[in-house]
């Protein structure tokens, strides 16, 4: 039995058409497989850029609360001093009334 001419390109199309397709789709896969594998990387290198970043904020708001505590102390040293300068200012200022009075030749 002889097979017609028009039944061997029917035959190539029929095989090549599902192994092109295959060959498209594992191609396909594969980039997609790829680009998530890329993504992932970048994900998770960004999430520990991120904690890493976290870790340093934390730190300075640690040292910056140091800083507040020890600048409260200060103030409260200042504020205790300016009050004794007040009272010394003061004490000068009935000396030296009282020694003008006394003298009468301060101006």
């Amino acid at each position: 039995m002889r097979v017609p001419v028009y039944v061997w390109p029917a035959i190539a199309v029929a095989v090549a058409v599902p192994i092109g397709t295959a060959v498209w789709a594992a191609s396909s896969a594969l980039r997609a497989w790829r680009s998530f594998k890329r993504l992932r990387r970048k994900v998770f290198d960004g999430l520990g850029d991120v904690t890493n970043r976290l870790a340093a904020i934390d730190r300075h708001l640690d040292s910056a609360s140091e800083s507040a505590a020890r600048l409260a102390q200060a103030n409260a040293r200042l504020q205790a001093s300016l009050a004794d300068a007040r009272v010394l200012a003061s004490a000068f200022g009935e000396f030296r009334s009282t020694v003008a009075r006394v003298t009468g030749l301060m101006p």
